[in-house]
């Protein structure tokens, strides 16, 4: 490459980044990363591409760059991106670059939680109406994987770390399902997180959102019945999307069609003293727990296991509703004490490792109850991701049985 040519610049050498470098092919484009090298995995470090197109930070010149695709898992306060801004540089996630290359209709899903849910049930439902859909994005591949592939629709599930990225996405119908506090180590204040999340209306043809959150912004074309447990809700979404769209079903048909998805209040296993066992990893804020907690709460008290990564959140609402719901509880993770701290006063129990945590589990909860796994916390500081999270906790309970 010749040392004048300009290029895209890559922020980030992770899964987004291989997508990225993919989508560019043959293009001039540079790598920059936070990490050095030797701290990169293996299989970013042996990735050709990568090796030959790594750049410091001292190496960027500005007036080289062409565009930058941003990852999502990058840091936004990094001085590199002040840098990039008051030169005017384009800074796009790879959502956005998605977008802009691809011609299939697109809706973007988002929330604090059920967006999961709602983004692979909209692919199901749009499907079984005789239209090619593929659910992307935040819940698997990265977007620019698919950038060649031609659908119907694309159904983009998107975190608010894409769109601090990326404000001004351009879809023919976004969909905002809640807001409840997450993610506020990298977003700082809950009203920051509430401005970053309404930004996905800021260029759609219809916009669609939950009535009765007062977070979500109220000029809408349309909105759907949020006042009900999360599992309702997220069909009512799904409902209000595909009648936008002028697919109809009826609510009844959505209902005996639904699924749930793995480690999302998956209901895995019944032990001999009738204790059930629900796998809720997805749960990585207070906002998810609280939902679970308030679909099977009842005569009988739930007994729950939470902890790990707090990004930032405040447990004061989960640790009233604890009090009121559940009859013991576990705690465990990276900032276990910050959940302690809420719970005075309360049936708790604390341990070191997750051996430990499934082990004291299986003792102290009652027969006939419900042992939830609901973390309330990211997974980080013990797993790769919360799927690892939720695959742990389910094979620890069933070699427990197996014993």
């Amino acid at each position: 490459m010749h040392s004048e040519d300009k290029y895209v610049l890559i922020l980030g050498a992770g899964q987004t980044g291989l997508s990225a470098i993919n989508f560019l092919k043959t293009k001039n484009f540079k790598i920059f990363d936070t990490r050095n090298f030797i701290e990169l995995p293996e299989n970013i470090k042996n990735n050709f591409l990568i090796k030959e197109n790594l750049i410091s930070e001292d190496r960027i010149n500005t007036k080289l760059i062409d565009y930058v695709i941003c990852s999502p898992g990058f840091d936004l306060s990094h001085q590199l991106i002040k840098k990039l801004k008051d030169k005017n540089i384009s800074i796009k996630s790879d959502i956005e670059v998605f977008i802009e290359n691809n011609d299939s209709k697109i809706i973007l899903v988002s929330g604090t939680n059920g967006k999961t849910t709602v983004s692979l049930l909209l692919e199901k439902f749009i499907s079984l109406k005789g239209f090619s859909s593929k659910a992307i994005g935040n819940l698997g591949r990265p977007a620019l994987d698919y950038v060649d592939i031609k659908k119907d629709y694309f159904v983009i599930e998107v975190s608010s770390f894409h769109l601090e990225i990326s404000d001004n996405l351009k879809s023919d119908l976004s969909i905002l399902l809640n807001i409840t506090e997450d993610h506020l180590d990298r977003h700082k204040t809950f009203d920051n997180y509430k401005n970053i999340k309404n930004s996905i209306f800021n260029n759609s043809n219809l916009s669609i959102g939950n009535k009765d959150d007062e977070n979500i912004r109220k000029d809408l074309t349309n909105y759907f019945d949020g006042n009900v447990n999360l599992d309702i809700a997220n069909l009512n979404a799904v409902k209000a999307t595909l009648d936008n769209i002028g697919l109809n079903y009826s609510f009844k048909e959505l209902e005996e069609q639904k699924f749930k998805p793995e480690h999302r209040m998956e209901v895995f296993y019944k032990d001999k003293l009738n204790r059930i066992f629900i796998n809720d990893s997805k749960a990585t804020n207070c906002g998810a727990t609280l939902a679970a907690i308030n679909s099977i709460k009842g005569d009988e008290k739930i007994f729950l296991i939470c902890g790990g990564q707090s990004k930032g959140a405040d447990f004061s609402r989960l640790a009233q509703e604890i009090k009121k719901n559940c009859y013991g509880v576990i705690i465990y993770g990276e900032d276990k004490n910050l959940i302690i701290d809420e719970l005075s006063d309360f049936n708790k129990l604390t341990a070191d490792s997750f051996e430990e945590v499934v082990s004291l589990c299986l003792k102290v909860s009652k027969p006939d109850t419900k042992v939830l796994f609901s973390p309330a916390c990211a997974s980080f500081d013990m797993f790769k991701n919360f799927e690892d999270r939720g695959n742990k906790f389910k094979q620890f309970i069933l070699n427990e049985r197996d014993a």
